[in-house]
């Protein structure tokens, strides 16, 4: 990668580019977001808030302990999604494609509204919105139905999401395969989990559906949100965003077990919400919910053994929770989300 993004180069890349004038080069001040552990994420501002832009770079090799290795490619992928979704979903819950650099592995887009801030943010906090959740649930089912494959033909505007590779190099062996490994008496009905996300192309899946990658907009009295962070997109299957935004929820119930009831009630209005939004994959509501779950066990045990273990699970107790709640879930003592609710209230 010969061009390394940075906040101190940030402004440059851009007149270079030819993106922005000398004027407005001279009122820049750009800073580095929080791009997670796969990408370094430089925002933008100039004199005029509205043309504040976000620039995104892919990184080869995540930073995180154990060596874990992406294809750069999947930033542009993750730029055609936006450019596809903007269809789907309304503009004003994503960001808008301004330019991709091909060479680079970087775009840019245009930025958040002021004033936001992470629904992630929110949750570790205590303040924990069941209207945020149902529009993320809403937001999530309006994606997956309006994606939906019918059959086997796979429509053009959806084909160059048919490639799975990045979906298992940042998804299936890092939390999937390495979990495997770490519980090896598990392996196998871990292993029919991933093969399960694998198997079926059934929707545009957005692959990190997470309250990290929801910014909360609107107002207090009518909170929105906006999406973000779509480079594990692909075609797959619309249970692993189901269970990975609910496993989030479950993980902050075991960080802030004051909260647990309030953490149970979101889940209920994400899932309620999504299931009255994807009509496609909701038919059978009860078997969903089952397949969600089980793929939330594994979830729970990656989280905590697998490469990208969650942050703020910190204590050996906390541990010891998740460890058990996943593996009650693939020995089929908790099938349902009442099930998982009722034993995270002990």
């Amino acid at each position: 990668m010969a061009y390394a993004l940075s906040e101190t180069n940030a402004v440059d890349y851009l007149l270079d580019h030819g993106l922005i004038s000398t004027r407005q080069a001279g009122s820049a001040a750009a800073r580095e977001l929080g791009g997670g552990v796969s990408n370094i994420v430089v925002r933008v501002d100039f004199a005029d808030p509205a043309d504040s832009v976000v620039i995104k770079q892919s990184f080869p090799r995540l930073r995180v302990h154990q060596e874990w290795l992406a294809d750069q490619a999947r930033i542009h992928r993750e730029a055609s999604a936006l450019r596809y979704l903007g269809d789907v979903l309304l503009q004003s819950s994503l960001p808008s494609v301004i330019y991709d650099d091909p060479e680079h592995f970087l775009f840019i887009m245009t930025a958040a509204p002021d004033g936001t801030r992470t629904w992630k943010d929110d949750l570790l906090s205590g303040h924990i919105d069941t209207r945020v959740a149902a529009e993320v649930g809403r937001l999530l089912g309006t994606m997956h139905q309006r994606s939906a494959v019918s059959g086997d033909v796979v429509p053009p505007a959806l084909r160059e999401f048919a490639d799975q590779r990045c979906f298992v190099q940042l998804r299936i062996d890092p939390y999937h395969r390495a979990t495997g490994t770490a519980h090896a008496d598990l392996a196998g009905a871990i292993e029919a989990e991933a093969q399960a996300m694998l198997d079926h192309r059934l929707c545009l899946v957005h692959g990190d559906y997470s309250p990290k990658n929801v910014i909360v907009t609107g107002t207090e009295e009518e909170p929105t949100a906006f999406l973000l962070d779509f480079e594990v997109v692909h075609l797959g299957n619309p249970v692993f965003d189901l269970a990975f935004m609910l496993n989030h929820l479950t993980l902050k119930a075991i960080h802030r077990p004051d909260f647990v009831a309030q953490y149970n009630a979101a889940g209920t209005a994400f899932w309620s919400a999504y299931c009255c939004n994807s009509q496609t994959f909701a038919t059978d509501p009860v078997r969903l919910q089952l397949e969600t779950i089980r793929q939330m066990g594994v979830l729970l045990l990656a989280r905590i053994d697998g490469k990208s273990p969650a942050e703020y699970i910190t204590t050996n107790a906390q541990k010891s929770l998740a460890r058990r709640l996943g593996r009650m879930i693939l020995a089929n003592e908790i099938q349902s989300l009442p099930d998982l609710h009722d034993a995270l209230r002990g």
